[in-house]
């Protein structure tokens, strides 16, 4: 599960520094295809490091720093502040589910009965 998160978080980085001229052709709504694309990051590397919540948020806020700078180096410009407040959310929104998934999928706490 490490090696998928941090494959999808380098392949954002990539397609960002790709510059396939998505945001002029698709407009206001490439934020929010950004907005996924992080929610579905932040998703995997809940699930991977189920044990650090802490790891995992500075983890997406490296993530949405580096997107922000290959944005950068793709388009020269930083964008708006908007961006960074949309790119985040979506990776907060993505820890969420990946914690609720996590414990969906391997409860820890199993419970004693007491008779």
């Amino acid at each position: 599960m490490k090696i998928l998160a941090w494959s999808y978080i380098a392949a954002l980085v990539a397609v960002t520094l790709a510059h396939l001229n998505l945001q002029a052709a698709l407009g206001n709504p490439f934020n929010m295809y950004r907005a996924g694309a992080l929610c579905v990051a932040g998703m995997l590397a809940r699930l991977a490091y189920p044990q650090s919540p802490s790891f995992t948020c500075l983890l997406m806020i490296g993530s949405v720093s580096v997107l922000g700078f290959s944005h950068f180096v793709a388009n020269g410009s930083y964008g708006s502040p908007m961006d960074i407040i949309v790119d985040m959310s979506g990776g907060l929104w993505g820890i969420a589910i990946g914690a609720v998934l996590s414990k969906l999928i391997s409860p820890t706490s199993k419970r004693t009965a007491l008779y």
